[in-house]
């Protein structure tokens, strides 16, 4: 078997010096070297020496059968490790301090942080006069310890005082609350923060871009990371929306959360949390003015129980199903939507309609991350899930 294959090297070998000749002629000759715009008036010469150089490239490019000291080594052995999978995507997961039965975010961290690159805890929201203030309880610093011991970003949420927006449109105030805020990540050594603005009315669009350029570059003298949290674009109303500049925000940020859920929400009609055509008519919206790599697709493990004619009550998805389970009804799946939904009837005789976000419906969610390569998913929240959920990231994007 080796004298043959050596045999079929020294023949290759011929070929090559008899193809090559006739080129190594035609380059010597005076009108080839007189100008190099002949080889583009020749484009035959090209061909020619594309073909010799593939042909030497798949044939005489080492690839060795042995090893220096004669031992076999497999064929096609990569001399690297491999790039990873496309699907190594990033997770952020949303903690709360508020303790759900069934739902502890702390109790789902410790479970299940292998899986997860970034948290961003519910602690801080901003006065109207630039002051910060905890939101229920602030800093954990069993949960910050837990994160950072195990390599995990933590980047607290800072949520504004909707009833107010002075920190947007007044530059003093503006810039006391960013110090602050600078102030506060240095001193607990965050690697970051997550801004999450919501229900800021249109017209400051301008203060609310401002006050995220400003941070941001008073944050990355400090090398850390700037996140923002934003409502999707798509048939959502302009007044929830209308504030967040795509593509300014992009020039600021490291990445940016597009709370892709709510679709139907709890003082609304009931109706899919993120129905899947929804979702992706927001991320091909938000891709023409945001990179892909600093999207973050916002994932829902929630639901809403809707009483017939009453307001909804959010329920986890772990809950959704054991509720099913004890009412004896069965999960029916929308074929449109990709989400689950149920009725049943209390004990007062009220119609119920729940829809929830299942592991299921999470697998949709998933594939467009990898479909259109975003850099990752922002869980809402750590605590509301079920056991297969995590093994669906792990199936998808690990």
């Amino acid at each position: 078997m080796k004298q043959l294959r050596k045999y079929k090297r020294l023949l290759a070998l011929a070929l090559v010096i008899v193809l090559l000749t006739p080129f190594l002629i035609i380059l010597a000759t005076p009108i080839v070297y007189s100008s190099t715009d002949n080889i583009e008036k020749a484009p035959w010469l090209k061909g020619i020496l594309l073909f010799i150089l593939s042909f030497i490239i798949n044939n005489f490019v080492e690839k060795n059968n042995s090893n220096s000291i004669g031992d076999p080594i497999i064929d096609h052995e990569p001399l690297i490790d491999p790039a990873p999978p496309a699907g190594d995507k990033e997770v952020l997961g949303f903690h709360v301090n508020w303790l759900t039965p069934d739902a502890d975010s702390y109790q789902s961290l410790k479970e299940n942080w292998n899986y997860i690159d970034m948290i961003a805890p519910y602690w801080y929201t901003v006065n109207p006069d630039g002051s910060l203030e905890n939101s229920y309880g602030g800093h954990q610093y069993e949960v910050d310890s837990f994160a950072v011991n195990r390599e995990i970003e933590v980047l607290p949420l800072i949520t504004n005082n909707q009833q107010n927006n002075m920190i947007l449109v007044d530059p003093a105030i503006r810039t006391k609350a960013i110090n602050n805020i600078v102030d506060l990540i240095v001193k607990y050594n965050y690697a970051g923060v997550n801004i999450d603005f919501e229900y800021i009315p249109p017209w400051t669009r301008n203060g609310y871009t401002a006050f995220i350029k400003e941070l941001s570059g008073k944050l990355k003298r400090e090398d850390k990371l700037v996140t923002v949290s934003v409502f999707p674009k798509i048939e959502v109303p302009l007044d929830l929306q209308g504030a967040y500049d795509y593509a300014a925000l992009s020039n600021y940020v490291d990445k940016l959360v597009m709370m892709t859920y709510d679709k139907h929400w709890a003082s609304g009609s009931p109706g899919p949390i993120a129905p899947l055509r929804w979702v992706e008519e927001n991320i091909k919206y938000a891709l023409e003015y945001i990179p892909a790599e600093q999207l973050l697709l916002g994932i829902a493990n929630y639901g809403y129980d809707w009483p017939e004619n009453g307001r909804g009550k959010d329920i986890s998805a772990k809950k959704a199903l054991q509720l099913a389970q004890e009412k004896g009804v069965e999960v029916k799946w929308h074929d449109t939507f990709q989400t689950p939904y149920y009725y049943y009837w209390d004990s007062e005789g009220t119609k119920h309609e729940v829809w929830f976000e299942s592991s299921n419906s999470l697998a949709f969610k998933l594939e467009l991350v990898n479909k259109y390569n975003l850099s990752g998913v922002a869980v809402w929240r750590l605590g509301n899930e079920t056991d297969k959920f995590w093994e669906m990231i792990k199936e998808k994007l690990r």
